[in-house]
């Protein structure tokens, strides 16, 4: 089922022990969340190996007085062999019995991954979660999982500096939640490949394309246009690309309170037209060049 007008969820990898980019302290963290639902966002995503994370959202929930079943949790694990493991050791953080949404958060060889697939369902028949799916996995492996298991969704990173595959993949019968639309940050116009960030999002090769400047100037263009920040123009032609869900990453407060607008289509066309050229230019599958089948 496609959706016009995404969900928004509330993105709590920043949330967790994590050298990819600067971690929140639990209060700031807390505070986020708490907005965050004040807010009317109803889905948190997280994941085994965010680990303080999951604490974060079941404090914070408790101190609201929220209860379980009047918000939804999206959670991901590695696959076998400790995937029920992991599975056990989350809820125990979370203070929940049960996921909305469990996913692999990715994927792995195929003996192992298989396994890891049919555990998921079993998961799933035994109630410990409503639904399943997949994160980061490429178009041709996801296009064949979906003809042998119940996978709903799939969780991808769909942003202005990568969209690879994302024209096939909205073709496919699965719901996608899109990660990380401004770029992990990079889209914000604060960097440069000579100012690049001091943690490990440095290393995404979409920064030293040679059309990262003009892909910069242009959402700056658009911004001063509409009067609203790089990342409302970030976040709107995400929105414009129809994913089911977009799960935004959240560093401060004030964050929450950005929007999207209603960009002309020719404006999403020529952002989409310098998006596909910088994701083409990597030869790697995700964004990362995590090379996964070494897993």
């Amino acid at each position: 089922v496609k959706n016009n007008a995404p969900l928004s969820a509330l993105g709590l990898w920043n949330m967790g022990a994590c050298d990819f980019h600067t971690s929140l302290s639990p209060r700031e963290g807390k505070d986020i969340i708490k907005k965050a639902y004040k807010k009317g966002i109803r889905a948190f995503d997280t994941a085994f190996s965010y680990s303080g994370a999951d604490s974060m959202l079941y404090s914070a929930m408790r101190e609201m007085g929220v209860k379980r079943d009047e918000y939804k949790i999206w959670s991901k694990v590695m696959p076998l062999p400790t995937l029920r493991k992991k599975v056990d050791a989350s809820r125990r953080r979370l203070g929940s019995d049960y996921f909305d949404i469990l996913m692999l958060h990715w994927p792995t060889r195929e003996d192992s991954l298989f396994s890891s697939l049919k555990t998921l369902e079993s998961l799933k028949n035994e109630g410990i979660t409503k639904e399943i799916g997949v994160s980061n996995f490429p178009l041709s492996l996801l296009s064949e999982i979906i003809k042998d298991f119940s996978i709903s969704y799939h969780e991808r990173p769909l942003s202005l500096i990568w969209n690879k595959e994302w024209e096939e993949e909205k073709k496919l019968p699965i719901n996608t939640i899109a990660y990380s639309p401004g770029g992990f940050g990079l889209l914000s116009g604060k960097y440069s490949p000579t100012n690049p960030p001091k943690d490990e999002r440095k290393t995404i090769k979409a920064l030293y394309s040679p059309l990262f400047p003009s892909l910069l100037e242009e959402i700056k263009t658009l911004g001063d246009k509409y009067n609203v920040s790089p990342y409302s123009i970030s976040l709107s032609w995400v929105s414009a690309m129809g994913p089911w869900a977009i799960v935004r990453g959240v560093g401060k407060e004030e964050d929450l309170d950005i929007m999207t607008i209603q960009l002309k289509e020719d404006e999403v066309d020529n952002l989409s037209s310098i998006a596909k050229e910088i994701s083409l230019s990597n030869s790697s599958d995700n964004i990362f060049s995590h090379n996964w089948m070494l897993q």
